[in-house]
């Protein structure tokens, strides 16, 4: 049996939608990527973990996309089964002592106003991270001084057998924008959040001012892959690249915001060489000047650069 006819009849079989060539270019919020050899798109946490099991037995390297928000790949595409979690989303549940369900795909501000408007307070940090839930427990995603670790109480992610393994989350198990998902590289299918009961109201006008800082500071509007470095704990590399004079420094399409040094803005006709050109410029500048390289937030993926 072919490669080609195998991806066919496991997503027949599964009931999940494949494409053969998507590009990935419109599933990322830098909108540029080339096309990836399979694209899936599982809606069920046990579709999920059955398709990544069968998927890693096969010939092609597995890879997962979320939103997209922190992710820069290749033009020329992926040599890869990529699952997509876009259409794995539902409406959270909440149990009696407000821990709420959802699933990987859900979208965060989505998530962040719905919990407002229920009442349910701890997500008003995440108004207007753009990010789908697995994205944003795998890079322990955080604004306004929090971050995820602190509302996780359970990660669903896919066993090696494609069953649903329950992982009951602890104090070693986050860092800055690391998490034991990423140092295990797992696939996160769903979680369940412990927030608290507040006054709607007021809930939602902290995530309203959370919201308005961030449009303030950042290039919400444009294309970009958020924060390109994390920060050090004695330092904010955006201010540095400012100091540094690198703001609005363009090659080809990409360039450094005028806005906030740390984020890397597509114009609208940039590549992805231009965008990675420009990453290793502003490292390597800020290397020669500091004496230190800064961890890069944005991954990069390019088998076939």
């Amino acid at each position: 049996m072919n490669a080609v006819l195998r991806y066919e009849e496991l997503a027949a079989e599964l009931g999940v939608r494949a494409i053969a060539g998507l590009s990935l270019a419109r599933h990322t919020t830098l909108r540029v990527g080339g096309p990836a050899e399979w694209a899936f798109f599982p809606r069920t946490m046990a579709q999920a973990a059955r398709l990544h099991a069968e998927l890693r037995r096969g010939e092609l390297p597995v890879r997962i996309i979320g939103a997209g928000s922190n992710l820069l790949i290749s033009d020329q595409g992926l040599h890869a089964a990529v699952i997509l979690t876009a259409e794995m989303i539902a409406e959270p549940v909440v149990s009696h002592d407000r821990n709420v369900f959802a699933l990987s795909g859900t979208k965060i501000p989505g998530l962040a106003r719905w919990a407002a408007q229920r009442g349910l307070s701890g997500l008003e940090f995440a108004e207007g991270i753009p990010a789908q839930l697995g994205g944003a427990i795998r890079m322990n995603a955080g604004a306004n001084q929090s971050s995820f670790s602190e509302v996780l109480d359970t990660v669903h992610v896919a066993g090696d057998e494609g069953e649903v393994r329950h992982h009951r989350c602890g104090k070693d198990d986050f860092g800055y924008r690391d998490s034991f998902v990423m140092r295990e590289q797992l696939f996160v299918l769903g979680a369940q959040l412990a927030l608290k009961e507040g006054d709607p109201e007021r809930i939602k006008h902290r995530a309203t001012e959370y919201r308005d800082r961030r449009r303030s500071s950042q290039p919400l509007s444009e294309r970009s892959a958020g924060c390109v470095f994390a920060n050090w704990p004695d330092q904010s590399v955006g201010a540095l690249i400012e100091k540094l004079g690198l703001k609005g420094l363009a090659i080809g399409g990409a360039e450094v915001s005028r806005k906030h040094g740390n984020f890397i803005v597509n114009r609208g006709d940039a590549s992805a060489d231009d965008i990675r050109a420009l990453i290793d410029h502003v490292r390597e500048t800020i290397s020669r000047a500091t004496g230190r390289a800064p961890r890069l937030e944005v991954e990069i993926w390019e088998d076939r650069w």
